[in-house]
């Protein structure tokens, strides 16, 4: 029996250690969307344009570093 003993607590030690990641992760992530949110906001870009944006600012990058 010792070993089924072993094998529960190091199965509930591996979930306990899954559930600890996973909520870093979605705080962590929850925590970059506000401030994604923040900058956005005082740039003056909406979400929807930043798609559009990004391209063009890859592109003057490229532009600048060949120069």
């Amino acid at each position: 029996m010792e070993g089924s003993y072993y094998l529960t607590t190091a199965y509930l030690g591996m979930i306990v250690g899954l559930a600890i990641w996973t909520w870093t992760v979605v705080t962590r992530s929850r925590s970059i969307e506000l401030r994604l949110a923040a900058v956005e906001s005082t740039v003056g870009v909406e979400a929807s344009d930043a798609d559009s944006l990004a391209p063009q600012s890859t592109n003057i990058a490229n532009q600048d570093a060949t120069d």
